[in-house]
């Protein structure tokens, strides 16, 4: 059990100290998936059940999937007129679910920069670079809702359905659907405790995955009719150009590159998407294989098995061909 007795005490100590601060801020990275939504929410209401006065500040805007969850908070995307008075008027900035201030995304990252308050940064990726006054990170955990999770228990909290139901939620996606390799079975106990505490499994897998448009299926058609094959069947690439992503959002992919990895024999896949001001590549892989560094090549990083990065500039069919050589040497030199 890698969550020890030292651990909980000092994620205990975190939450005490969030109890004697007066406002708080919550943030969490760009393009947010479920973990960074369900840490930032979950932890929100097991703050506002203490009576702290708390709020959420992203960058970016909440896909539409897992809006539901934002429902019942005080969230503000940084560009809005509040966030700036938000973060002025915090003793405490709450980091969630990234490991390097650039994650954070500009508006937000400016924000930060300019506070004076006390720091905690709650993570499960390698390495982080912040430099907070509490820092927990848990490379081993399967998701920042985990350590929020752990937190709760720690200190003897029962969450609300609210906070049970986002953290539920950030454990299931970050999990791949219980399918990863990090679903062990204390995390399994766990899903249950917050399913005890009022997080409903079927709605919530209802509402996060059955939540396509005609319009975003007709883009997983246009995606998957892109596949490509490469080293032998090892690599599989979905390919999107910004021509055919015209009319669409960046969340509206999400979840595409896990189809690569559904063909057999398969070892690593990639979606790789232009827009007009970047390429963004998501990486995924079986579980004997690494695609951090691959991701790391161009400025990007995250897990073993799930990884990204965006290119700001640069031409498409040169990032792919580059992305197929990268993988080929990665496969030949284990």
């Amino acid at each position: 059990m890698y969550i020890t007795s030292e651990i909980r005490e000092e994620l205990y100590k975190t939450w005490q100290l969030l109890l004697s601060a007066k406002s708080i801020v919550l943030t969490s990275h760009i393009d947010p998936d479920g973990d960074a939504i369900g840490s930032s929410v979950g932890l929100y209401h097991l703050l506002k059940a203490s009576g702290k006065d708390v709020c959420i500040i992203l960058h970016s805007a909440v896909p539409a999937n897992l809006r539901f969850l934002i429902s019942t908070t005080e969230f503000y995307q940084a560009s809005d007129i509040q966030s700036k008075d938000k973060v002025a008027s915090a003793d405490w900035f709450c980091i969630l679910d990234l490991n390097h201030a650039s994650r954070l995304g500009q508006s937000v990252q400016e924000l930060f920069t300019h506070f004076t308050g006390h720091t905690v940064l709650i993570d499960h990726h390698l390495e982080p670079s912040i430099i907070p006054d509490r820092l927990h990170s848990i490379v081993k955990a399967c998701s920042t809702c985990e350590i929020v999770s752990e937190m709760a228990k720690s200190s003897g909290i029962i969450p609300s359905v609210e906070s049970a139901t986002a953290l539920y939620t950030g454990i299931m996606t970050d999990t791949g659907g219980f399918r990863h390799p990090r679903t062990t079975s204390d995390i399994m106990r766990l899903a249950a405790w917050l399913i005890d505490c009022g997080a409903n499994p079927v709605m919530i897998y209802d509402k996060v995955m059955n939540a396509e448009t005609p319009h975003s299926l007709r883009l997983l058609g246009m995606a998957l009719s892109s596949l490509q094959i490469h080293l032998d069947g090892n690599l599989v690439l979905i390919v999107l150009t910004k021509q055919q992503l015209e009319h669409y959002l960046p969340e509206e992919t999400e979840g595409f590159v896990n189809y690569t990895l559904s063909l057999a024999g398969v070892k690593i896949g990639a979606l790789i998407t232009e827009w007009p001001d970047k390429v963004k590549i998501s990486l995924r892989s079986k579980p004997e294989y690494d695609v951090r560094s691959i991701a790391q090549k161009y400025g990007g990083g995250g897990h073993q098995q799930a990884a990204g990065a965006r290119i700001s500039h640069g031409d498409l069919h040169h990032i792919v061909q580059t992305i197929i050589t990268d993988c080929e040497t990665y496969l030949h030199s284990i």
